[in-house]
């Protein structure tokens, strides 16, 4: 696993989930959706051992007609909208809400998918790392950025033993000697995770 010039190469044979994300990233590329994946499915990306239920995918915002295209294109890959039909998805998404989306039939795994709707998340939309398998990509956040953001929940709930603790120690010592430290410090900063960040080189 290698981490450079904004990209992250991953040989090793694809996980169910990661071939999941696979085929849910290639209906948003072929009708050119701009998106970004972020949260816990990073770290078990990049080797830690944990489930989850659902991946967290951030948008651009797209027009009225662009989204009915994606919707078109996820129906015909055999998609559905688990709370709300895939139909719904651009009256959702333009009201700062979010959509759940899966295989036909499926509860898990499901794309959580949003709009980009702050300023970190735009970031996280416009510095995406790209992460290549053998003959696929697809776009994550990148690692700093997501070290800071997971200390940010691990802060937001209290603990240093949860799972967004832990994810961000697995990114951090999986990637340490690879990424920018400067980078993940602003991010530090900004997100005001000064004493999680402490604790996290201590650990």
């Amino acid at each position: 696993m290698e981490l450079s010039n904004e990209r992250l190469s991953l040989s090793r044979t694809l996980s169910e989930l990661d071939q999941e994300v696979v085929e849910f990233t290639r209906v948003l590329d072929s009708c050119d959706v701009n998106y970004v994946i972020v949260s816990g499915y990073v770290a078990i990306l990049t080797g830690r051992s944990r489930a989850t239920e659902d991946v967290d995918v951030i948008l651009d915002p797209l027009s009225k007609a662009e989204t009915e295209q994606l919707v078109s294109a996820l129906k015909e890959s055999d998609y559905w909208g688990m709370a709300m039909p895939l139909d719904d998805m651009y009256s959702l998404l333009s009201d700062e809400d979010r959509i759940r989306i899966a295989e036909d039939g499926e509860m898990f795994p499901n794309f959580e998918t949003w709009f980009v709707s702050n300023d970190l998340e735009r970031e996280a939309l416009e510095n995406a790392l790209t992460v290549e398998f053998d003959d696929s990509q697809i776009s994550v956040s990148p690692i700093e950025l997501q070290i800071a953001y997971k200390l940010r929940l691990a802060q937001q709930a209290g603990s240093l033993n949860g799972k967004d603790f832990e994810d961000a120690l697995h990114l951090y010592f999986t990637f340490e000697e690879q990424f920018n430290t400067e980078e993940l410090e602003v991010y530090v900063t900004e997100l005001g995770v000064e004493d999680y960040y402490a604790e996290l080189k201590r650990a």
